[in-house]
């Protein structure tokens, strides 16, 4: 895990100072944001011409699953609401996904801080030398560093594709995107995209439930 997040640290600040952000500017963004797909999703609107704002609310879109990862592990936690706290705002996909297989509460904390603990050293370390790398290395596409972004959303939605829920949502935003990438400004498209899920949420019902409602109906009714 550490070094997973020492390479996604060194590569997304290189890519932020050849993109002009200054050294400083870009390793205060990534201590606070600590989150390396939403800036990746800023970079990718940046780079394709969307404004600061567009950008930004792209990160913001990519980053809204951290709020339903945290409310999956905070139920999981030992009782206390520091403790579920501070894992909340660190929760992030690979350390939730080590967490919840655990059995106890106290588990699913141990091997929750043991994983961020990993990450965090790979992320800091990674940002440190990317800092450092950053006014060496060059054109960053010549180096294929801009595929970076897609591959890191690709690992993270990979599993997802293969329920039917995930699938419906991650077709019907990349339809929403195709369609809008030739009229709506750079970015906009990202960020309605994310009316998939809404569409996914729309067409997924749960099999029988009707009948089973209607079934319990009828039995209520015989027994009464």
């Amino acid at each position: 895990m550490a070094i997973t997040f020492f390479s996604l640290g060194v590569t997304l600040q290189v890519l932020l100072i050849d993109n002009g952000t200054s050294s400083t500017r870009a390793l205060v963004a990534s201590v606070v944001i600590f989150s390396a797909t939403s800036q990746f999703a800023y970079l990718a609107v940046r780079d394709g011409g969307g404004g600061d704002w567009a950008a930004i609310a792209a990160g913001w879109v990519v980053a809204t699953r951290f709020g339903i990862l945290a409310v999956s592990l905070s139920s999981r936690l030992p009782q206390g609401f520091w403790r579920r706290a501070a894992a909340s705002i660190n929760a992030f996909d690979p350390n939730v996904a080590v967490a919840v297989q655990q059995t106890t509460p106290w588990e699913v904390e141990r091997e929750f801080w043991r994983t961020t603990a990993g990450m965090m050293l790979g992320w800091f370390s990674g940002l440190a030398v990317g800092t450092l790398l950053g006014n060496v290395l060059g054109d960053t596409q010549r180096l294929g560093l801009d595929a970076i972004f897609p591959a890191a959303l690709l690992a993270i939605i990979g599993n997802l594709l293969r329920r039917r829920d995930g699938f419906i949502a991650g077709i019907a935003g990349a339809a929403i995107c195709l369609v809008l990438l030739p009229i709506v400004p750079a970015g906009l498209p990202i960020i309605v995209s994310v009316f998939g899920v809404a569409i996914s949420l729309i067409m997924v019902r749960v099999p029988g439930e009707p009948r089973t409602r209607r079934s319990e109906s009828a039995s209520d009714g015989e027994q009464s």
